[in-house]
């Protein structure tokens, strides 16, 4: 009996051991305010307010209800100047798609990759002037 007290006593502190620095580690580097429907990689968001978290390596982009999340690694887009916060998007046709983030808190710049629509979509000549257009939403 007093083995598996024991056994299950040091399971519980292992388990929290792990978990606390898991939940510290996220931090919020920027909210924003998207007015059109996006596309990150193969995940489809609605228009409204998300929260880009940093998660380790990796970054969490979570609307603000809490019931859209997309985690994911992306790579490193260089140097963020201070204040320079926001978010880029390629507009291609009527789809917009997240490309990069900015942010001073971080102090770099995320490079999204191109999801399969997207190069389909620039490879098939939609949008104005056949091109992709650049979408801008700063944050103040």
């Amino acid at each position: 009996m007093k083995r598996n007290v024991f056994g299950a006593l040091m399971t519980l502190i292992v388990a929290a051991a792990i978990a606390v620095p898991v939940v510290n580690a996220q931090q919020t580097i920027m909210s924003a305010n998207v007015p059109f429907a996006f596309s990150i990689g193969s995940s489809q968001l609605p228009a409204g307010t998300y929260a880009v978290r940093e998660m380790g390596r990796a970054t969490l982009v979570q609307s603000n209800d809490d019931k859209i999340s997309v985690l994911g690694l992306y790579a490193y887009a260089g140097p963020s100047k201070a204040g320079e916060t926001k978010l880029v998007f390629h507009k291609i046709g009527d789809h917009y798609f997240l490309a990069e983030i900015w942010t001073s808190v971080r102090g770099e710049g995320l490079a999204v990759p191109e999801s399969k629509l997207e190069k389909e979509l620039s490879a098939s000549n939609l949008g104005p002037q056949g091109g992709v257009e650049t979408v801008i939403v700063a944050l103040r």
